[in-house]
């Protein structure tokens, strides 16, 4: 027992320095080329630190760095979250046609909407909003009176929802003038690029909040990996705690979407890198997934941003490249109901 609670608190320590230190290289690194020194001085603004400098580093870097590792570790949680109240490992956040909701609600307002509006609106409160009704309508479809929550129907619904908005926002594209088209391309394929500081507070209080609370209910989601029987049997309001952490998992996505794009794949990949390294339990897996999804994001923005120096490459687009092997490594797993 001591020696597995060392070992945890181990990997919890590596994960918060690993974060601290990626979080730095990503504001030291970026497309503009600066002096270290220069860096550091703009960094503690210092009284001779110049001024261009401080305005890359805490107005240009800092934010987009914290936002990445906020959407990530959402995300992250909102993988666990549905893996556990599916009881499906190949589940993540995106399941419930949220990212094509968003994507639909995007599009549509690029392409249809004056510039004037969505830039007094924004296009993530538009996005968000699209989220929120895919969201709806999924839950809707899968919701009935009698029997409440079905999961099968819910994915299923999430599915259907998923490709009915992903139609439309083709649509929205196809008939659009290609500059407009590009520029919605660009929001889709994800971009953490121009955030401000002020596009942080959603998901800083959201994230925190619901990692707290998802904590606390951990005993819960263990019982209800079990199955609902005997998860009712030990007294656990399944519906109700279903219905509650379905909503928390939406409004993370959807706030992640809203701020990001779309990120595909750390909900599905960062759970499970996390219960490899510290078992199912979701008490030690909550937090540790949330640390590692904000880990991974961190660099990939940062590789985005490198690469292809001084041009920047899509979040989804390296994401993709990235997630491809360890998303094969968990097929084989589950083929093997390892």
């Amino acid at each position: 027992m001591e020696k597995a609670k060392g070992r945890t608190a181990t990997l919890f320590t590596l994960a918060v320095v690993t974060l601290v230190a990626v979080s730095l290289a990503g504001v030291y690194w970026g497309t503009a080329d600066l002096a270290w020194d220069a860096r550091l001085k703009a960094l503690l603004r210092l009284p001779d630190a110049e001024r261009h400098l401080e305005l890359i580093i805490w107005e240009w870097r800092l934010p987009r760095v914290i936002l990445v590792a906020l959407v990530g570790a959402g995300l992250a949680l909102a993988g666990v979250l549905m893996q556990a109240l599916l009881r499906n490992p190949l589940a993540d956040p995106y399941l419930l046609g949220l990212s094509s909701g968003a994507s639909a609600a995007a599009a549509a307002a690029i392409v249809w909407l004056p510039a004037a509006f969505v830039a007094t609106v924004s296009l993530p409160v538009l996005a968000f909003a699209g989220a929120m009704s895919a969201f709806l309508i999924t839950l809707g479809l899968s919701f009935s009176p009698g029997r409440g929550l079905d999961r099968l129907v819910l994915i299923l619904a999430g599915i259907a929802v998923s490709l009915f908005f992903q139609s439309i926002t083709a649509f929205f594209l196809h008939i659009a003038d290609p500059h407009v088209t590009q520029q919605a391309l660009q929001w889709l394929m994800g971009s953490a690029a121009g955030t401000k500081w002020v596009d942080l507070w959603p998901l800083a209080i959201t994230v925190p909040i619901l990692i707290v609370v998802a904590y606390a209910f951990a005993p819960m989601l263990d019982a209800i990996l079990l199955g609902d029987e005997r998860a009712t049997a030990l007294g656990i309001p399944v519906n109700v705690l279903r219905m509650g952490f379905f909503s928390a998992a939406a409004l993370l996505t959807g706030l992640s979407v809203a701020a990001a794009g779309i990120v595909g794949f750390v909900g599905l990949i960062v759970p499970h890198m996390a219960r490899l390294l510290i078992g199912a339990a979701h008490k030690r897996l909550i937090p540790l997934s949330a640390l590692l999804g904000a880990i991974v994001l961190v660099v990939v923005d940062l590789m985005c941003r490198i690469v292809l120096a001084p041009k920047e490459l899509p979040l989804g687009v390296l994401l993709a490249l990235l997630a491809a092997p360890p998303f094969v490594l968990i097929l084989r797993r589950v083929r093997r109901g390892v």
